[in-house]
Parts: structure tokens; sequence; C-alpha cells
């Protein structure tokens, strides 16, 4: 027997958070329900095969934040295990964007109150910060399924291609 290099950990165990694109919508459109949004856009190319942007009027993120905010297992909704008595929110283990990073290109964009510009973040697939700068957008989430994670993509095509299959028999039949 062989350990599992870390990288490839990272990927099997993100493959069972993040597991379609429906997945990956329905957690972002959580983040943006727990920061407060009242206001939710949701962009799909390709049915999401080739990029998912969400845009939101919620709260932001804190800059004092931003440099642990796609890491797994960070969350700032739980500090300890009784905290899960009292939740209140719809995400709180810290999984989401972090489990999206490892099979997917993501790029945050995000502005508080206080902040006098918006900052876009680019992640790698550890979701630690590789790039950030300036930006205009406001509140916005990108995330491109072009390269990293071939084997998801695949399995998300064939899904898609079994659903279109699927409703196209349906349609006939009625």
């Amino acid at each position: 027997m062989k350990q599992l290099p870390p990288d490839t950990v990272r990927l099997l165990s993100s493959s069972q958070v993040i597991t379609s694109v429906v997945n990956v919508v329905k957690e972002l459109i959580e983040n943006s329900l727990d920061a407060g949004a009242s206001s939710i856009d949701v962009k799909l190319e390709n049915f999401g095969l080739d990029r998912i942007e969400v845009r939101d009027n919620g709260q932001g993120i804190k800059a004092v934040d931003t440099p642990v905010m796609a890491v797994r297992h960070f969350t700032s909704k739980i500090c300890r295990h009784e905290d899960l008595e009292h939740l209140e929110t719809y995400g709180f283990r810290g999984e989401a964007l972090g489990s999206i990073c490892a099979v997917a290109e993501v790029a945050v964009t995000t502005k508080t109150e206080e902040d006098e510009i918006s900052t876009q973040y680019t992640m790698d697939l550890t979701g630690k910060i590789v790039s950030q700068k300036p930006s205009h957008l406001g509140q916005v989430l990108f995330i491109n399924y072009y390269w990293k994670n071939r084997s998801v993509l695949l399995l998300w095509k064939y899904e898609y291609k079994n659903l279109k299959t699927s409703n196209t028999t349906h349609h006939k039949s009625s």
C-alpha cells in the first residue's frame, strides 16, 4: 500500500462535497444568504460546466478574513462543537469554497461597507490567495471549470448528457 499525495486526498474529499454544478450553486447561494444578501444573481456558461458567476449585495468579507476565506475548515460561524446547537446559518463547516477551489479556478471579488473599492482575490487549489487586485465589480464570485479537475468535469458532463437524454425521452413520450 501507498499513501496518497495530499493533492489527491484534497481532490477526492472535495469531490464528496462538490458533486455537481447544482451543488456548487447551492453552496454559493447559501454563502450569499449567510452574508445577508437580499439580491443574488447567478449566471451559468454552458449550463455551469464552463463558468459559474454569483453576484450578491451581501456584507462582503472583511480584509482580515480574506487570507483564509477559502481554506478548508476555517469558518466564522462556529468556534467549538457546542456552537452547533445554536446555528442560524446555512454554512458553518468551512468546506464550500475550499472544496470548490480543489476542483476549479476560483476568484472572489468582495467589498465591505468600510472598503472604498472592491478587491478581487484568486485562489489556488488549497484555497490560498495567489493574487489580488483592485476591482470595480462589487460582490461577485467567479468559478471557471476550464481545466482544474478533468475527472469531476467529465462526471458533470456525463450527468448533464443523461439529464438532457432523460428530458428528451420524457418529452417524446408525452
